[in-house]
């Protein structure tokens, strides 16, 4: 009698077979990863202008009950004395860190809308002085805080904002050519060494910036052309965009304040770095 056997085949997987699955899976991760950490970075992008418009926005609504004017100054335009019960003891008016904290206090927003998604690590602490209400419920410790620059609109306490084209444009005007607030500048000047949260090159800017018309955007550059008030549009000889927006024109046509001045400490002085 004649026994027939059958072998069973193995069903596992071979060294070979093992090996070009692992290097298929390391060819989908090295696609994948990249792709998923420029979606995050876009997302993070969209969510940072997001807010920025938001924060205009606030200004808009504040100043429907300030005769249009935005926060840090009167309903006569005028720049608002530093006290406990106008700016928090924060500064005057035209600081930025007192405009922020009229916003704040007000509960135009809550305080970490004032910080950008993009802003992941070496947050400097925000101290507005003495404004911190009583029940703690106002600055968080883990907040103190921001990563927006507004408008410059320096001048003394009482009177209009010094250069009228820029400081006229602190209330709602529906200004196209008017940037009112955008990403700081994290670099160490406003010139050849500008810098942002959004890249780690110096001398590369990259941020949101709102306009007065509360219109938005990502912006590869902080040279922009600009018009603030009656001055002239901010464009060289050529027509090219001739405006830094962390810089303030002393020698040229616009000298009176007509270009951007864009801000985060309490002085027009644009000292960028940590505050």
């Amino acid at each position: 009698m004649f026994h027939f056997s059958q072998r069973r085949r193995a069903t596992g997987f071979t060294v070979t077979e093992l090996l070009v699955v692992i290097v298929m899976l390391a060819v989908v991760l090295a696609i994948q990863i990249p792709t998923d950490a420029a979606s995050r970075r876009t997302a993070r992008r969209m969510q940072n202008s997001t807010q920025l418009r938001g924060i205009h926005q606030a200004l808009v609504i504040f100043g429907q009950s300030n005769k249009f004017f935005y926060a840090g100054v009167d309903s006569r335009g005028n720049i608002l004395a530093n006290a406990d019960n106008t700016t928090g003891d924060s500064g005057d008016g035209d600081t930025v860190q007192a405009r922020y904290w009229i916003l704040l206090r007000g509960d135009f927003f809550t305080p970490e809308y004032a910080i950008s998604p993009s802003e992941t690590s070496n947050l400097t602490e925000y101290d507005p002085g003495f404004a911190v209400v009583p029940d703690e419920v106002f600055w968080d410790q883990d907040v103190k805080n921001y990563s927006y620059a507004m408008l410059g609109i320096n001048g003394l306490p009482g009177q209009a904002p010094e250069s009228a084209g820029r400081g006229g444009e602190w209330k709602e005007t529906a200004n196209t050519q008017a940037t009112v607030l955008t990403d700081r500048n994290t670099g160490h000047n406003a010139t050849n060494r500008v810098q942002s949260i959004h890249t780690s090159d110096e001398g590369d800017w990259k941020g949101s910036l709102v306009w007065n018309d509360n219109h938005s955007g990502f912006e590869q550059s902080h040279i922009h052309d600009t018009k603030y008030g009656n001055g002239a549009l901010n464009v060289d000889d050529f027509g090219s965009p001739a405006d830094n927006l962390f810089a303030q024109d002393t020698v040229g046509e616009n000298q009176a304040g007509m270009d951007a001045l864009m801000i985060i400490s309490g002085d027009t002085t644009v000292q960028i770095g940590e505050w």
